[in-house]
């Protein structure tokens, strides 16, 4: 590339010169030795315009620049010899051209000399120039290192200073942290000047410096404890002065914004199987109202957050921990005061549980109560948003002395409450207002996350309590109205009166379709009879009031252990039925007036019913809603068994008075003369039957009253049997027996007066002026009393066989067993053989004997005279 720089300029050099106007070059011969004064004497003939020197110029310089200019003039005179070998001969032939030429390269190497030695001068001049130069840039450079060592100095000085003043304002910052409580910020300043120091200042001998950094540990100690101190202290405002209204505040916008939406609601929805706090009820609360019960903005927690911060940073939580639970400890003791949550492990429950009781005493009110009750469930939300917020770092390790707060308090408060609820509760209002509190006490609990297990058990003993209270007050209103209850039969004068004990009272559907299909015409004034006695339709009344309190009682915030609940209704219902209107009705059983007793197995009839259909109604509003619930109440057995009882006692009242009447009867088993009335005895007998069974017991039920007619009767033929085959004499005359028959056909003819026949039963009662139960379906009813009668009858056919044959003892007659079958199937051969032997007379008096004639006639007269006093009793 060199080669190539030269020839370039060797070629331009030869163009300028081509191009220049040599004219001015004069025809000078010089020798070899006159080179050196060339110069100054032929200046003026070679001097050049400046325009070809300028063209002449920088040629040149690149020539000599580049170390090629003896090569530039070799091609110059190579190129003369190329570009002018054809004017050689020219030239030859010119002389003063030739001359010129020659002149010309003389001056060419006379000009090269020159500017070699002025480009060797400027060579000399650029070198000293150079080294002048140079040393001035060693000394220049010398100074800059040495001012750039200073300035790196100052600039390291600088940065120092400026971190000398960052450690002194954080630490001057530090302190005003501090001082504004701000811990954790002030904790962050010293990890920095820390961090500055440590980094930069650890070998530095600053003695300020090391006591600001001797100062961290004890800035620290200051932080964790005044950060310690925050967090009393933010117990002492937010514990001491929000629990109660916290707690408050929650009780009252469940009870007066919840409840009243949700009551709402369950009625518009017909949500009435759902309750309160329930998930249907939950799904449909206002969310714009509940962000009104915001805990963050109740229990503000900064202090703790800070704290937890600061400590975690200082990788000491356990101490933080530590010191949290001594002052957590001691405001859970302050907040549950009276109540000691630490006892001792080796008391026992009973000691516990009496301990606790004491703590509190029974002048402890349903207020007092309360207002405690709510200071701790402020504690417990407050517990419960503290650890959350937290994220459990303050009880991590610990939980029983945080999370577990609201166990640890009910498992030692419980017992109290249990006493408080069987011993301070006494009245009807008190369980209902506690039970309405526990109610939504219970629903913030278990909305905060809490066990509700103990505090519902709680809640459940309130109901268990408040069912056995309504018993009780039903057992003395029942008592008031059992002492009142006249026994009698109810009478009615007032038609709405009517109805509305109709629609109390639980009847048989017969019975109350009959009772409603009483007609009346517009004239008559109103009036009716019912068979129970006034006793039925108030106790009726008594105990629906009773059940729909009970039902009401749970009809909102008992919705867990369905079962037991439904249990606990069910036995106050079989209480009441079973331990109160039995047993209280069996105590009346000791009476001896058969009205009163008839009136009670009357009212025991019915009340049977209404055990029946009360125990439907169980079984279809159970609040179970399981269809598979078969509710059977143990008092329909009781009361049951008691009817029983009462029948016996009937019985046995009119068996006593039957005996008693028994005792007057007298018969004269020698007459002579046939009677034409029977004895008083036996009217008195009948008499006391007839009243007994249509007046005294006419409204008991017609299976009662069969069964008690039949057993009477029964009795009484029996008895009068065994007076005819006991008690009579060994002899007795015809006319005796006769007498014997009237008297008995008497007491049978009453049958016919206890039973109405068939054109006596209406349609409507048989009265204008009484209301009774009559049957819907009269032919059956007729019917049955048709057979009722005819059984009745048969009760006497024992007797009246011992009559007949009384009559006409025969005994070849009888031991004819087709005659004795048909007419005397039920006697006996011994005992016909002893009535035999009654009748016939005294061996001495002959059958020819005008004596036996004339008893022959007369037992012919008797018969006669009998036969026309029982059509003449028939017929009465």
């Amino acid at each position: 590339m060199e080669t190539d720089a030269q020839n370039v300029v060797s070629g331009e050099l030869q163009q300028v010169l081509l191009s220049t106007d040599l004219s001015f070059l004069k025809s000078v011969h010089m020798d070899e030795g006159q080179g050196a004064s060339f110069s100054g004497e032929h200046e003026e003939e070679l001097d050049l315009d400046e325009h070809t020197f300028n063209r002449w110029t920088p040629l040149l310089r690149t020539a000599i620049e580049t170390d090629s200019l003896p090569l530039v003039v070799d091609d110059l005179f190579s190129s003369v010899e190329e570009n002018f070998e054809n004017l050689e001969a020219q030239i030859l032939q010119d002389s003063q051209l030739s001359d010129n030429l020659a002149a010309s390269v003389s001056q060419i190497a006379s000009i090269k000399d020159i500017i070699e030695g002025s480009l060797l001068h400027e060579t000399e001049d650029l070198q000293v120039q150079l080294a002048h130069a140079t040393n001035d840039v060693i000394s220049r450079k010398q100074n800059y290192l040495s001012n750039k060592k200073t300035s790196t100095k100052i600039s390291e000085s600088i940065i120092l200073i400026t971190k000398v003043l960052q450690i002194l304002e954080l630490s001057n910052k530090c302190q005003d942290l501090i001082k504004d409580s701000n811990f954790y910020k002030a904790l962050q300043s010293l990890g920095a000047l820390e961090k500055i120091y440590v980094q930069d200042f650890k070998n530095y001998n600053f003695e300020f410096l090391k006591k600001i950094y001797a100062s961290i540990p004890i800035l620290k100690s200051k932080i964790k404890d005044e950060s310690i101190n925050l967090v009393k202290s933010s117990f002492n405002s937010n514990l001491e002065k929000k629990l109660l209204t916290v707690g408050k505040t929650f009780f009252e916008f469940y009870n007066n914004l919840l409840l009243p939406d949700w009551l709402e609601s369950k009625n518009e929805l017909k949500l009435s199987s759902f309750k309160f706090n329930s998930p249907v009820e939950i799904s449909l609360r206002d969310s714009e109202k509940l962000e009104s019960l915001n805990v963050e903005k109740l229990y503000p927690l900064n202090e703790f957050y800070d704290s937890i911060l600061i400590f975690q940073n200082l990788k000491e939580t356990d101490y933080l921990r530590k010191e949290f639970k001594k002052e957590y400890d001691f405001r859970i003791s302050k907040v549950v005061y009276p109540l000691e949550i630490k006892i001792s492990g080796s008391a026992s429950l009973s000691d516990l549980k009496k301990k606790t009781t004491t703590l509190f005493g029974d002048d402890f009110s349903l207020e007092e109560l309360k207002e405690y009750m709510l200071r701790i469930l402020g504690f417990v939300i407050y517990d419960r948003h503290l650890n959350r917020s937290t994220e459990y770092v303050l009880s991590q390790n610990d939980l029983s002395a945080n999370e577990d707060f609201w166990e640890v308090f009910i498992g030692r408060f419980s017992p109290f409450l249990e006493h408080f609820v069987s011993k301070i509760c006494t009245s009807e209002e008190m369980l209902t207002e506690l039970k309405d509190f526990l109610g939504i006490y219970i629903s913030i609990l278990e909305n905060v996350g809490a066990n509700i297990e103990r505090i519902y058990e709680i809640n459940v003993l309130v109901f268990k309590k408040y069912a056995a209270l309504l018993v009780e007050l039903f057992n003395k209103e029942f008592s008031t109205l059992l002492d009142d209850d006249d026994f009698m039969p109810l009478t009615i004068n007032d038609e709405s009166l009517y109805e509305k004990v109709l629609k109390i009272c639980w009847l048989r559907t017969d019975e109350l379709e009959a009772l409603h299909s009483r007609e009346k015409t517009p004239d008559e004034s109103f009036f009716a009879t019912l068979p129970f006695s006034p006793l039925y339709p108030m106790t009726c009344t008594l105990v629906k009031k009773t059940y729909n309190k009970v039902v009401a009682c749970l009809s909102e915030f008992y919705q867990y252990d369905l079962g037991e609940l439904n249990n606990i209704i069910v036995k106050t219902v079989d209480d009441i039925f079973g331990k109160i209107v039995d047993a209280k009705i069996a105590s009346k059983l000791d009476t001896t007036s058969r009205e009163e007793i008839a009136q009670i197995l009357i009212n025991l009839d019915y009340f049977i019913v209404a055990v029946g259909e009360f125990s439907k109604i169980l079984a279809r509003e159970n609040i179970t809603h399981s269809t598979d619930v078969e509710l059977g109440l143990q008092s329909a057995k009781l009361l049951s068994k008691t009817r029983g009882l009462t029948e016996t006692k009937l019985i046995e009242l009119i068996d006593s008075k039957v005996s008693d009447l028994m005792e007057f009867v007298e018969f004269e088993w020698s007459s002579t003369e046939v009677l034409k009335e029977p004895d008083y005895s036996i009217k008195d007998i009948s008499q006391f039957l007839e009243m007994m069974f249509t007046s005294t017991l006419v409204n008991l039920p017609d299976s009662v009253k069969t069964l008690l007619i039949f057993r009477e009767f029964d009795a009484l033929t029996r008895r009068f049997l065994d007076v005819l085959l006991n008690s009579s004499p060994p002899s007795i005359s015809p006319q005796s027996v006769l007498n014997f028959e009237l008297n008995m056909n008497f007491l049978e003819s009453i049958i016919s007066k206890l039973f109405p026949n068939d054109e006596s039963i209406p349609s409507t009662p048989t009265s204008p002026d009484t209301a009774s139960i009559q049957p819907l379906d009269n032919t059956r009813s007729s019917n049955l009393i048709d057979n009722t009668i005819r059984s009745l009858h048969s009760t006497f056919s024992d007797l009246k066989q011992h009559i007949q044959f009384l009559k006409c003892p025969d005994m070849e007659e009888y031991k004819d067993s087709g005659i004795r079958m048909r007419k005397y199937p039920r006697i006996k051969p011994e005992v016909a053989q002893m009535l035999h032997n009654k009748m016939v007379p005294p061996s001495s008096a002959g059958t020819d004997s005008d004596n036996s004639a004339s008893i022959d006639q007369s037992f012919a007269d008797s018969i006669t005279s009998h036969r026309r006093i029982a059509k003449f009793f028939n017929r009465a």
